[in-house]
């Protein structure tokens, strides 16, 4: 039944494709590198996700104590800085390759694809002849990469957001012609019952797509390093304010436009606790923030919106003039990111959208690629942190350093002014 199903799909595609084969060629890369692009998404901006999640979760409070003598506030400023670990920079990416099984099931159940009438084989209809040939590509893939003498070829690594290595999928064109043509039992018998029209017309839309397909390089990042104002207000009822304002900004080329803010309230737990040993305090902190930027040479749009909670439990006492504390702290981050882009400049190179040499000036026939493409992802983290610091007071002046371990450890310095 499968090699029926075959050939009565494949038939229908040779009929129905589109006379012009370069346009098929650029949906295709279009849409396989969607496919690329999706499942490598999230381990390539874990990383970010789960730094972003410890540097804003930072530099709440540099003691437990909240003072019961009145209205208070402190002004202040945070700074903290982590270094990225080696293995925060590469990650193991996933090939948009498909089963021979799971190829069977997309051309059988998938309706939005290909409606088959076993009864009636010529009232077959292809109701997504790109996203056909597509199915059928991650198929050959999927062999492809199974054979060593494909000339196919996939990274076991690839780098993340921080890090700095150019990786390609690379494509053995070669090898397509020769399972289409007849390496593939299936494909083969539907292929040489074609006429010669047709099969130079599937050789050229195989012979049009791109060599290879580039995974993101990363931004070769070594150091994170981030700041933040904050006010304090108290006290009521054992209870202290805080808030956190950046207004939106152009930060630099990479971060692009950004705004945050954030709010907490923190609670005395030792007004509870008659000669508590140690100040004790509980906080919740909610917080948000934006980005939106232009990427690449192609000027591909990204926005995305964060929101970050975070809870802890503080402990603090005094010894000699400094102020010892530390904090157990449970932490969320959720990244909403909606990214419209263009096919990379070299890809749009071997397509024939732009000049193999330059695209300044551009001539009329390369009109490059005029298509964006729209994706969503969410990323999210949570964590458990440890915070462990030292604070000093001069008058007004407050100083403070601490080390948190979690996911990503950082150190953080704060300098307030209190009033």
């Amino acid at each position: 039944m499968n090699k029926y199903i075959i050939l009565f799909f494949v038939m229908s595609i040779a009929v129905f494709a589109q006379p012009q084969q370069n346009d098929i060629n650029i949906e295709v890369t279009r849409r396989v590198s969607v496919e690329l692009l999706g499942p490598n998404a999230d381990p390539f901006m874990q990383p970010l996700t789960q730094t972003l999640n410890a540097t804003a979760n930072s530099r709440f409070f540099r003691t437990a104590e909240i003072p019961d003598t009145g209205f208070y506030f402190r002004v202040g400023v945070g700074s903290m800085i982590g270094f990225v670990r080696d293995d925060q920079k590469t990650y193991t990416p996933f090939a948009p390759v498909i089963s021979q099984d799971q190829f069977f099931q997309r051309i059988v159940n998938d309706k939005d694809l290909v409606k088959i009438n076993l009864l009636n084989p010529t009232q077959t209809q292809i109701v997504d002849t790109t996203g056909l040939v597509v199915v059928i590509m991650k198929y050959l893939f999927g062999k492809g990469l199974n054979d060593p003498a494909s000339g196919f070829s996939f990274p076991d690594s690839a780098a993340t957001v921080y890090g700095n290595r150019d990786e390609k999928f690379v494509i053995g064109k070669q090898y397509l012609v020769d399972q289409v043509s007849g390496g593939d039992q299936l494909l083969g018998t539907v292929y040489n019952a074609l006429t010669p029209e047709l099969k130079q017309s599937i050789m050229t839309t195989i012979n049009g797509l791109p060599s290879y397909l580039t995974l993101a390089r990363g931004a070769n990042v070594n150091t994170v390093v981030a700041g933040v104002p904050q006010v304090e207000i108290g006290s009521f009822m054992g209870t202290e304010l805080l808030l956190r304002y950046i207004p939106p900004i152009k930060y630099d080329t990479v971060v692009g436009k950004f705004s945050f803010w954030g709010i907490g309230i923190k609670h005395s737990v030792d007004q509870y606790w008659k000669n508590a040993p140690v100040n004790l305090a509980a906080q919740f902190v909610y917080q948000g923030s934006s980005i939106e930027n232009s990427v690449g040479a192609t000027n591909s749009q990204l926005s995305a919106n964060t929101t970050i909670m975070g809870a802890n439990i503080q402990a603090s006492t005094e010894w000699k003039g400094f102020t010892f504390y530390s904090a157990f702290a449970y932490e969320e981050i959720k990244i909403n990111t909606d990214f419209t882009f263009y096919l990379p400049k070299e890809l749009q190179r071997q397509l024939g959208l732009l000049p193999l040499d330059s695209d300044e000036p551009r001539p009329p026939m390369y009109p490059g690629d005029q298509r964006p493409q729209y994706t969503n992802a969410v990323f999210k983290d949570n964590a458990v942190k440890f915070t462990m610091g030292i604070s000093k007071t001069f008058g007004s002046l407050g100083i403070c350093l601490d080390y948190n371990i979690s996911k990503f450890n950082i150190v953080t310095l704060g300098l307030d002014v209190g009033f």
